[in-house]
């Protein structure tokens, strides 16, 4: 999209802010290939246990760059609880799908969530959605069915799975419309990885498979890479508007065609890069309209992961 994004100074300031999100798109696609390489041997919930409990080392480390305990208050607890449980359904499904899915299969995949985010603000929010959003949300819903069925023979349900998943960050994206006016991010990213911990502490025990001492400190990897990246991602969006930051999140696919082959040795079919690069056009446009007509976007993504 050749167009500026309107009412968005380019600054040489915003230059930390798109480090930050680049480094966090980086480690997310990192703690990705973890989550992956670690599915076919663990069961979801002790992955997502991992993926919890230590991101809270980082997290409160963070906390005085917040304002301290403080920060923690809510005044929604209600949203927060939502958020938390949306969270927790989109790991559950998102992890089990990627585990046996291609890796940029899954990542072209999870760019659909601003697509649902996009349609759920129409009756969640009341939110007026011109023509030309909704059929950049059509256009975009045909690169995920591209990428979804690549080989011709129809959606996997480990596809609808991922689908699923994005479908629920989407909803968690309206909510954190209204949840990011009065809380902290900090309080919405530690009420939700309390919950991770929650859900798969009570899971796990039914489903425990003793890793060895390499898997161990990958599976303390996740949850660290997790937590440092999503403090990357929130100080990106501190740094710079939503207009300047958003865009990088699609280098994600770089990484997911990177990684995938390096590590997993598996290359994206044309459908797959075809899908990507109709969701990402669809997505810059969304979010070009949506800059244009001063809506804002949520200050959390990926978090989710």
């Amino acid at each position: 999209m050749s167009a500026a994004l309107p009412a968005v100074a380019v600054s040489s300031g915003y230059g930390r802010g798109i480090a930050c999100q680049l480094t966090a798109v980086f480690l997310f696609a990192i703690m990705g290939v973890l989550v992956k390489g670690l599915g076919d041997a663990y069961p979801t919930s002790q992955i997502i246990f991992f993926r919890s409990l230590p991101a809270l080392l980082p997290l409160l480390m963070y906390l005085p760059n917040q304002g301290g305990w403080r920060a923690l208050i809510t005044k929604r607890p209600d949203l927060q609880f939502l958020r938390a449980g949306l969270g927790i359904v989109s790991m559950f499904t998102g992890f089990y799908a990627l585990a046996h899915m291609d890796f940029a299969s899954y990542v072209t995949i999870s760019f659909s969530a601003p697509l649902f985010g996009t349609l759920l603000a129409i009756p969640f929010l009341g939110e007026k959605v011109g023509i030309r959003r909704l059929s950049a949300v059509l256009v975009g819903f045909s690169g995920v069915l591209l990428a979804a069925a690549p080989d011709g023979s129809g959606i996997s349900l480990y596809a609808l799975m991922a689908l699923g998943a994005a479908l629920a960050y989407g909803t968690i994206m309206v909510v954190m419309r209204k949840l990011g006016s009065v809380d902290r991010s900090a309080a919405t990213v530690f009420y939700f990885t309390l919950a991770g911990v929650i859900a798969g502490g009570v899971l796990m025990p039914f489903e425990w498979v003793m890793p060895s001492a390499v898997d161990f400190a990958l599976l303390v990897g996740v949850g660290l890479i997790g937590g440092v990246a999503q403090i990357f991602m929130t100080e990106a969006f501190r740094q710079a508007p939503t207009a300047v930051i958003a865009p990088f999140d699609y280098t994600a696919m770089v990484w997911a065609v990177t990684l995938g082959y390096l590590v997993f040795g598996s290359v994206p079919s044309l459908q797959v890069v075809g899908g990507a690069s109709i969701i990402c056009c669809a997505g810059l446009f969304i979010l070009y309209r949506e800059t244009k007509l001063g809506l804002k976007k949520p200050k959390l993504k990926r978090s989710s992961l």
